[in-house]
């Protein structure tokens, strides 16, 4: 009866206590599981991409893309913990449908396909990172974020360059019947 009691007690506690959070620890914690999310997705596109593609810039670009959001993730994961906030895996539909379509796609067509969904990724996880350093005051976000938007604009300038000259290259090859 007398515990029973405590435990009432503590479920009656006001809501600025301990538990609570602030808006802002709001918007670091979706930041770091978004963030993570996305990272995952790209590790995995990339991964199928070494395997499938077949122009060498591709799976070369693929393989530093993984790289770095491999380091990233760690970093992600690293200061999730110490924050203790969870990631967990919010758009695993979307991820999936990705990934089957890479798997499925037929060798003239991947290289294309890995491009267009690597572009369409990357784009989302810079306008992330440059969002939170707008939203956040925590500085150790601030600080990853800025140390990884270059790297990501570099990845989505040389994944646009390839997509150009693949399409030139694809355009090229079009035989005009009069």
């Amino acid at each position: 009866m007398l515990s029973c009691k405590k435990n009432e007690a503590l479920e009656k506690t006001s809501d600025n206590e301990v538990f609570s959070k602030t808006a802002s620890e709001e918007i670091d914690a979706y930041f770091l599981i978004a963030t993570a999310n996305i990272s995952k997705a790209i590790i995995s596109k990339s991964q199928i991409a070494q395997q499938k593609c077949q122009e060498g810039k591709i799976k070369k670009l693929s393989s530093e893309i993984e790289t770095n959001q491999n380091e990233l993730l760690h970093e992600i994961a690293r200061m999730a913990n110490q924050k203790l906030i969870i990631i967990i895996n919010t758009d695993e539909k979307e991820t999936n449908n990705d990934l089957y379509s890479l798997i499925d796609a037929t060798k003239a067509d991947f290289d294309k396909a890995y491009i267009d969904l690597i572009i369409e990724s990357i784009s989302d996880q810079i306008e992330l990172l440059r969002s939170i350093t707008r939203e956040t005051n925590d500085t150790d976000i601030i600080k990853l974020s800025i140390k990884y938007l270059p790297t990501q604009y570099r990845f989505l300038d040389a994944a646009k360059a390839i997509k150009k000259d693949h399409d030139f290259l694809n355009s090229n090859n079009v035989i005009y019947k009069p």
